[in-house]
């Protein structure tokens, strides 16, 4: 069983799939770069005679590549859990924390596991989209802002 404050879950999933996309675009960057540097050199024949002249061509390998620019639209995870407030030393209010995983003794919990769904999209800004139980889960931007986005 892991538990984590879920500003704090959601900072991190935003943190990685932001990293995601610019690992992508930058590895897009250095496939471009080599693509000017580098190129297929072959000798193509002339005529289709079998004793015809061989001429050099060359063809710059972007000529090969995929025009199109990948990119990442969506990150989803899902996964059941359960809501608890916990009070830690030094705040004065709870913080609200998710247990993932089952517990060993289930029976000794109140608390109902619930199905969790977080998504970002890049046409949102990487903002999340929470879905508890399939109700969708309006944050206040207090949450996102104190996380540094």
């Amino acid at each position: 069983m892991a538990s984590c404050g879920f500003d704090t879950l959601l900072y991190g999933l935003r943190e990685a799939v932001c990293a995601a996309a610019e690992s992508l675009e930058a590895r897009r960057q250095a496939l471009r770069r080599d693509d000017e540097t580098h190129a297929l050199h072959a000798w193509v024949p002339v005529s289709p005679e079998a004793d015809a002249v061989l001429e050099p061509v060359v063809i710059p390998l972007r000529m090969f590549r995929d025009s199109r620019r990948p990119h990442i639209a969506v990150m989803s995870i899902e996964f059941e859990g359960r809501f608890l407030f916990r009070h830690e030393r030094g705040l004065s209010k709870p913080r609200l924390v998710i247990e993932i995983g089952k517990r060993r003794f289930r029976w000794l919990s109140r608390a109902g596991m619930h199905h969790v769904r977080i998504s970002y999209r890049s046409a949102d800004a990487w903002q999340p989209c929470v879905e508890v139980d399939g109700q969708v889960v309006d944050l206040p931007s207090v949450v996102m802002a104190e996380n540094g986005s």
